[in-house]
């Protein structure tokens, strides 16, 4: 009696496994393109939560300098030469502001308001052009809102 798989067997095991994971690697790479997305924008809108917080909490001024690659955050918008909270094979790839990049949006005190209205951002991911996501920072009432 012989034991083990013959090399017909073998073959089509391997042919069945290349069948499922030809099938099954574009959709995890795209499903962990689109978890890349989502985390650079829950980043930059918790980057803009952050400088409202701290424009009312210090009762002083605060900035979020916003790149292509990433974004910075301080307590004057001069000071901010280079992104310092980097994204991950995704950039913003527009503002519906003119003067972009950098964009700057300042949070000021008591109530942590901003100095213009809507500002929104959309991030792209660099291998997909068709994922976006959009950061939005509504007006006046400085909310950030991810869509």
């Amino acid at each position: 009696m012989k034991r083990g798989f013959s090399l017909l067997e073998l073959l089509i095991v391997l042919a069945i496994l290349g069948l499922l994971l030809g099938l099954g690697v574009p959709s995890f790479l795209r499903w962990r393109a689109q978890a890349e997305l989502d985390e650079a924008a829950r980043s930059l809108a918790q980057a803009f939560q952050y400088a409202r917080a701290e424009a009312k909490r210090a009762n002083a001024e605060r900035c979020v300098r916003v790149w292509r690659e990433g974004f910075a955050i301080g307590a004057s918008c001069d000071a901010l030469s280079a992104p310092t909270g980097r994204f991950s094979r995704v950039e913003v790839s527009g503002s519906n502001h003119s003067a972009f990049p950098p964009l700057d949006v300042k949070f000021s005190p008591p109530y942590g308001t901003t100095d213009a209205p809507l500002k929104k951002f959309t991030l792209q991911h660099a291998r997909y052009p068709d994922l976006t996501r959009s950061v939005h920072v509504i007006g006046v009432i400085g909310r950030v809102v991810v869509r």
